[in-house]
């Protein structure tokens, strides 16, 4: 895997491309896959999302990890669910939401603007925590002049 992270563009157009590893079943060596160079690895949803962020040690984001058949489940245990993915996580960087293995065709689209709500109600509620943004009358957050 070393050699194909290698291999890749990581910069395009004066930009950093960043790259992904996603190995289905990966988690016991989600250590390894973070030495290898990559920038972030892609965690299944039969994986603790808090071991394998003690895994990696801060060396790379992790991507993942909602069961993606949580998306046929009512809109309450579907929110129930996603909540208890960024909850695994823990506050702080390095946690780039997303299904544990990707979305089946037979999926409702609304199913998933259900899980995008609790999604971004969570980075807000984070980010006003942190600083990173102030709250702004009607509940919504702007970010900080810099």
């Amino acid at each position: 895997m070393a050699e194909v992270i290698d291999a890749l563009t990581r910069n395009a157009a004066g930009r950093r491309v960043p790259n992904i590893v996603f190995t289905k079943g990966g988690a016991p060596g989600s250590r390894k896959i973070a030495a290898i160079g990559c920038d972030a690895v892609g965690i299944d949803w039969t994986t603790d999302l808090a071991a394998a962020r003690q895994a990696v040690d801060g060396r790379v984001a992790l991507q993942g990890n909602l069961d993606p058949a949580a998306l046929f489940a009512s809109p309450e245990i579907l929110r129930a669910e996603t909540l208890r993915v960024l909850a695994s996580y823990g506050e702080g960087a390095g946690h780039v939401f997303n299904l544990g293995h990707g979305i089946t065709p037979d999926v409702d689209p609304e199913r998933v603007a259900v899980l995008v709500d609790p999604v971004q109600s969570y980075a807000v509620g984070l980010a006003l925590r942190s600083g990173a943004v102030r709250a702004r009358p009607g509940g919504t957050g702007s970010r900080k002049a810099t």
